[in-house]
């Protein structure tokens, strides 16, 4: 029976115990969130680095066209677009991008020592959880809650509750007492749909950085992006099951 655990921030990680484990990295407002709709929207492949500089760096690397985002503790970097999915276009073209942040993109850097890395938000944690679900390996699951600049984040343990509550309907997974929690977060955030993410420690810094809607908007979203993100080799990509279907379509 695979075992289900929860890491309530980043700054909790420890990075070799995660070698044969299955990890999903959540930061529901805003880094992953984003990084899911970049893939939807056709943004791909994405880089997720520890900051700015990095961020830099890769981008004098590109041949092609791609976007650069970016925020440190909540502020705007000079040159960068501010990583809020609110304001993301559908690229024509399918063009890399690249992203650094305060907590999410760390908290996936912490995390890529995994057997296996996944992106997941409010978005699309149904999805993760029926991908993670086929994969019947024995591997533990660990749930990372990016947390907000070395505390705990309430989006993020329901966005784990959330991964919690679709593989336990499926059956034949045991929970730390953090899962159990997480899961029991989510089942009574949904039922009072979500409002109090709105008033969230994250959201109110948002708001006092003139982006308003970017909570609210990842919320209307739940459960309606179909992306599974993956992290592999420095970048995320949508599962290459994913890829052939929109080329198909």
């Amino acid at each position: 029976m695979r075992k289900i655990h929860v890491i309530t921030q980043k700054e909790a990680v420890r990075e070799d115990r995660l070698a044969g484990c299955t990890a999903v990295v959540i930061d529901v407002f805003l880094a992953t969130s984003t990084i899911i709709f970049l893939l939807d929207r056709n943004y791909e492949p994405v880089h997720a680095v520890l900051g700015s500089e990095q961020a830099l760096d890769l981008s004098r690397q590109q041949e092609g066209r791609h976007l650069l985002l970016g925020e440190s503790k909540g502020d705007g970097i000079e040159g960068f677009e501010y990583p809020d999915p609110c304001a993301l276009e559908y690229s024509k073209q399918r063009q890399a991008a690249i992203i650094c942040s305060t907590n999410g993109t760390i908290a996936i850097e912490k995390a890529k020592h995994a057997k296996k890395l996944f992106i997941s938000s409010l978005v699309n944690g149904h999805r993760v959880a029926d991908r993670i679900h086929q994969e019947q390996d024995g591997s533990s699951i660990v749930l990372v809650c990016s947390g907000n600049d070395d505390r705990f984040s309430m989006e993020d343990f329901i966005g784990a509750g959330q991964l919690v509550e679709h593989l336990v309907q499926r059956g034949g997974y045991e929970l730390s007492d953090a899962a159990k929690l997480a899961q029991q977060a989510y089942g009574h955030s949904i039922a009072e749909g979500f409002n109090e993410l709105l008033e969230s420690e994250t959201a109110n810094l948002l708001k006092r950085f003139h982006f308003p809607h970017a909570a609210e908007f990842v919320i209307r979203h739940h459960e309606k992006l179909d992306v599974v993100p993956v992290y592999e080799d420095g970048i995320i990509t949508k599962e290459p099951s994913q890829v052939n279907q929109a080329e198909r379509e």
